[in-house]
């Protein structure tokens, strides 16, 4: 089970330190959409058939492609310079037509398809391991890098405040109290901007610059392991490194659980397992 409130909760960094990220490197540079290399190409492909149609329906050669009389619909020239085309060319064309017109819309359900599959920023490594096209070894690099990530995250918030309190133990309590009492404010707002103001006891940094540059040497890290087009699609798509989930080993689970339990205690009914 995983309630919106959990998976809200758990995001919270994702929000604070983007935050952080922006006051400290000015404005981003505007993404490539969601797709668009996809989109071109498919584009290009359309344009490619349409050409063929056109090329049957002149009788000649395309320029690219050669002579067209070995297809099946089309009788050799009768000399150099004509072409003698069957009187069931039409029913050719039409045949070619369905061709393309399938071809495109198979195309365009893969292109809505990967474009649905990306609306959601916080996939599964299966989906994130899928959509990248990342290999066995590529995969397992970035698991560990992914777990890795989220310990040194979690270590950080269990890091005590000044007045000795848990910025995790917080998070928990008001996810808890979000799913056992939805509606209400718990201090979520309190709680984050204490991540972005207050700074880690014995450092100069708050607590939120110091989760974003661990999420800068997870991005540095995929960039090594990655091709420059899995990593430019990685960056179009707006993942947070640390927000992947159901990564085995993953230390999010002991939280999730942690969640369940504390907002079962408050009184909230929460189905088993997630």
């Amino acid at each position: 089970m995983r309630t919106g409130v959990v998976a809200l909760a758990l995001s919270a960094l994702a929000l604070g330190t983007a935050v952080v990220a922006l006051t400290r490197e000015g404005p981003q540079s505007q993404r490539v959409p969601l797709g668009l290399d996809r989109v071109a190409a498919l584009e290009a492909r359309v344009a490619e058939l349409a050409r063929d149609v056109e090329v049957l329906k002149a009788g000649r050669p395309g320029p690219a492609r050669g002579d067209i009389s070995d297809l099946p619909f089309v009788e050799q020239p009768a000399d150099a310079g004509e072409t003698a085309v069957r009187p069931d060319l039409a029913h050719g064309e039409e045949e070619l037509k369905a061709i393309v017109d399938d071809a495109v819309e198979r195309k365009t359900e893969l292109v809505l398809d990967e474009l649905r599959i990306k609306a959601n920023k916080k996939p599964a490594i299966e989906v994130f391991a899928s959509v990248l096209e990342l290999t066995e070894e590529q995969r397992a690099v970035t698991e560990r890098v992914i777990v890795d990530g989220q310990r040194q995250i979690h270590r950080i918030l269990e890091t005590p405040t000044y007045d000795g309190t848990q910025l995790m133990d917080q998070l928990v309590e008001i996810a808890a109290r979000g799913i056992a009492q939805p509606g209400k404010d718990h201090g979520f707002g309190r709680w984050l901007g204490r991540v972005l103001t207050e700074q880690m006891p014995g450092t100069n940094e708050t607590y939120g610059a110091r989760i974003e540059s661990v999420k800068n040497t997870m991005r540095a890290a995929f960039k090594r392991e990655w091709s420059e087009t899995q990593y430019r699609e990685f960056e179009a798509w707006g993942v947070d490194p640390s927000e992947v989930e159901k990564v085995p080993g993953s230390p999010n689970e002991a939280v999730y659980k942690r969640i369940v339990e504390r907002a079962r205690a408050l009184g909230a009914d929460v189905p088993g397992d997630r």
